[in-house]
This record gives structure tokens, C-alpha cells and sequence, in this order.
């Protein structure tokens, strides 16, 4: 988070209020100014409610394999709207981090299936 929120600052830091309303963010600097506010591209607020937790094992390691992959779709959709190499390089970054993530997670479900076979 910390990385997107550094450069969503950088890319508005000197805007202007008509920057502002010209990209349909009048609402945002009215309420925060530059400052950020955390919120998906629809401008819902961040909120942990949405970070799942079973205490179920497998439920979980499945739901965060399934969320290292949207987390990279999402960085592919943000690439895709942008040519700017300061903002690609970060992105592209990010990117390769879920898909790491993911492999780790899916090395770890794998073990664990191969070891549960032998178990039973």
C-alpha cells in the first residue's frame, strides 16, 4: 500500500483544484485537499472487513492464493492505462511480487497435499 499511496501522491502533488475536478476528484479535495484517502477505484473507503479469515486451513491458503492473483490482475489493469515509466516500473514491481507470492503459496498447498496423500 505504502508504494501505490507514495505514488498517487507524486502524481498529484502539485496539482491543481481544476486538476482535480477535471479528473472527477472535486469531491476528493474538497474533503482531503492532496492529502490521501484510501479508497478503491469506485471511491469506497479501505476497510480490513474485507480480509478473510476462516481458521480453516486450506479455506484460507486457497483464499489467499485467489487474492495474489486479483492483486496482480489489478496491477495489469493499472499498466494498462498508463505509459509513464516512473509509474510502469513500480507497478510492474508489485506485479512480480504477487505472482511470487502466489508460487510460494501454491508450493506450500502443494506440499501439503503431497503430504496429507502419504498420511492417509
Amino acid at each position: 500500500m505504502e508504494i501505490i499511496a507514495a505514488m498517487i501522491y507524486q502524481l498529484g502533488d502539485e496539482a491543481t483544484i481544476k486538476d482535480f475536478e477535471d479528473a472527477n476528484l472535486g469531491g476528493h479535495y474538497t474533503q482531503h485537499n492532496h492529502a490521501l484517502f484510501l479508497n478503491d477505484a469506485n471511491g469506497v473507503p479501505f476497510t480490513t472487513s474485507y480480509i478473510e479469515a476462516t481458521g480453516d486451513f486450506w479455506a484460507d491458503l486457497e483464499s489467499n492464493m485467489a487474492a495474489e492473483q486479483r492483486a496482480r490482475t489489478v496491477y495489469e489493469h493499472l499498466m494498462n492505462q498508463t505509459d509513464d515509466p516512473d509509474v510502469l516500473a513500480p507497478l510492474a514491481f508489485l506485479r512480480q511480487r504477487e505472482v511470487i507470492h502466489y508460487m510460494r503459496f501454491k508450493e506450500l498447498r502443494d506440499y501439503y497435499l503431497e503430504k496429507y496423500k502419504k498420511n492417509n
